[in-house]
């Protein structure tokens, strides 16, 4: 399965006007700080169709906003291709989508998507009242979270194991708190080191009992380990490459999945997570408030940690 959680989070599609198409059923569960849009189950009613492309955008991209969102995505990462997909979808079949959809409990979602947004607004307050929403989608996969002027939605494929969700909910909210605070400033591999690292510190503060090698989404506790007996060549490493393309820092450290990550030879993928995150510890143990961290730049908040500066750690 791919993963794309920690490609850039880019507007491609205003989701302010969310309204439904006339005669179209829109599956939307309210909440008090959102909703919860259930585009799952009208995909389950596109497979009881004869499935071919025109009712697919009929029932998948007309009436969501988010699902068009969601497929302008997959095109631009090249997850999909447009002409293959559109045949794709003829071949879907209702029962190998079946295991995906039946095992998510949405009362157990739901649950969880309103402890994360109360500790979360607990933690730190909004700046400025907006929804959260949570979009939970197929046939597509990946997860990533998509910031609107008066709303943030919060995307997670069905693809992803029940197992993940906590953890991705945590880690999308959190960049959502700190997209809140963050000065405008332009894409960059600095940005997103310290992005990313943000989203990991602040994790283990929305889930009781999480260890920090169990706080990036999608790694495994053993490449975690990896990275603290490694810091010293990956702080090294990453250092030197703070200013090649972003799109080449990306797979170098960020990306996870096969034909995305391109990590350094002998490295595990996400690498910038486990960075990130000692960069913004640094920054705590300083005595700074992550309040006051996440209202940095990310060249300040690389400067303040001093990470960079410190030839050996640990």
């Amino acid at each position: 399965m791919i993963h794309l959680l920690i490609l850039p989070f880019l507007t491609l599609v205003p989701l302010a006007n969310a309204c439904e198409q006339p005669g179209t059923q829109r599956h939307i569960i309210p909440k008090q700080d959102g909703s919860i849009i259930t585009a799952y189950e009208s995909f389950a009613e596109f497979l009881q169709t004869d499935q071919d492309w025109v009712t697919y955008r009929s029932m998948m991209l007309d009436p969501y906003p988010e699902m068009r969102l969601v497929h302008a995505r997959m095109l631009e990462w090249g997850a999909i291709q447009a002409d293959a997909f559109e045949q794709e979808v003829r071949g879907f079949k209702a029962e190998d989508f079946a295991p995906l959809i039946e095992r998510y409990d949405i009362d157990q979602i739901s649950l969880l998507y309103d402890a994360v947004v109360e500790k979360g607004n607990a933690l730190l307050p909004p700046t400025k009242p907006k929804a959260t929403n949570l979009c939970l989608f197929l046939p597509y996969g990946s997860c990533f979270v998509e910031p609107e002027e008066d709303s943030n939605t919060i995307y997670i494929s069905l693809r992803i194991h029940p197992d993940q969700a906590e953890l991705i909910l945590a880690h999308e909210y959190s960049h959502i708190i700190h997209i809140d605070r963050r000065p405008e400033e332009p894409i960059s591999p600095k940005r997103e080191l310290v992005s990313e690292g943000f989203a990991v510190y602040l994790t283990g503060s929305l889930i009781d009992g999480l260890t920090p090698s169990r706080s990036v989404p999608f790694m495994p506790a053993e490449s975690f380990e990896w990275c603290i007996a490694n810091e010293s060549l990956i702080r090294e490493t990453i250092v030197k490459d703070l200013d090649i393309g972003f799109e080449a820092f990306m797979k170098r450290y960020i990306a996870d999945g096969k034909g995305f990550a391109e990590p350094p030879p002998g490295f595990v993928e996400k690498t910038a997570y486990f960075i990130g995150y000692k960069i913004v510890e640094a920054c705590v143990k300083k005595g700074y408030p992550i309040e006051s961290i996440c209202a940095m730049d990310a060249d300040t908040v690389i400067r303040t940690s001093g990470y960079f500066e410190v030839p050996e750690r640990m």
